[in-house]
């Protein structure tokens, strides 16, 4: 398999915390994307291009070894859940897996909202609209108050919806430790302040192997753009041998 994904190891990423979790950490080739800027800062806009993968052009996308594309991290997470040589994230069909699933939609949106409000915060502050922050705060803030509730209730269990919220807490760290000053609504924002649980299972969960086998580690493999376009070609000839494109 094959998976392009981002190699920004600032926050943790719930598909690589799920390919540990679940015994596939040696089983993929990964394959360092850039949309924008790449480590350095240099712009590589269309040379980590993955459209010919994925429509979207969208990270994470995993190939496998036939050329099936599953792209978009949910689906990620369940294929792999699938085929666990380990840990299962996903529970059995029942409350629990209606709860997992619930709190990965949580922080999966929550996630993509404060992605909005980085996004936002790169054009000049003249042209920065207040009234997306001031949508998008109220439902933040109820999110974390109900991680705060709910989070810890499953003492030891960890499932797909733990691994969002690792996801998203470790980027809504990220994003204002480097952007918060350009917020106009919460600037320099501390999710811990008042969520003292979500706080202590945080710090709990981020020694796990599956955390720390990527978190705050630099990445070390290739990461060129001629590596990135062989594997795009290495998947498109899979694809046109076994007719799945």
């Amino acid at each position: 398999m094959k998976l392009f994904y981002s190699p920004f190891h600032t926050f943790i990423h719930k598909v690589l915390v799920t390919l540990h979790e679940t015994g596939n950490w040696d089983a993929v080739t990964f394959v360092p994307t850039f949309p924008f800027k790449d480590n350095d800062g240099e712009d590589v806009a269309g040379q980590y291009s993955i459209a010919a993968l994925n429509p979207l052009d969208k990270v994470p996308t995993l190939a496998l070894e036939s050329g099936q594309m599953i792209y978009g991290s949910q689906a990620i997470c369940e294929y792999l859940d699938s085929i666990s040589i380990a840990n299962r994230l996903y529970p059995e069909p029942g409350p629990e897996r209606w709860d997992a699933i619930t709190r990965l939609a949580l922080c999966d949106t929550m996630f993509e909202l404060t992605v909005q409000m980085v996004m936002e915060g790169w054009h000049p502050e003249v042209n920065r609209r207040r009234g997306l922050y001031e949508w998008i705060w109220p439902k933040l803030e109820r999110g974390l108050v109900t991680l705060e509730n709910s989070v810890t209730a499953g003492g030891d269990r960890f499932d797909i919806g733990h691994a969002a919220a690792l996801h998203m807490l470790s980027y809504t760290e990220f994003r204002f430790n480097f952007y918060g000053d350009k917020d106009p609504v919460r600037p320099n924002f501390d999710w811990r302040e008042d969520h003292p649980n979500l706080q202590a299972w945080y710090e709990k969960s981020v020694q796990r192997p599956s955390v720390t086998a990527h978190y705050n580690v630099d990445f070390a493999g290739e990461k060129s753009a001629a590596f990135h376009q062989a594997m795009v070609a290495e998947v498109l000839e899979a694809q046109k041998r076994n007719g799945t494109r």
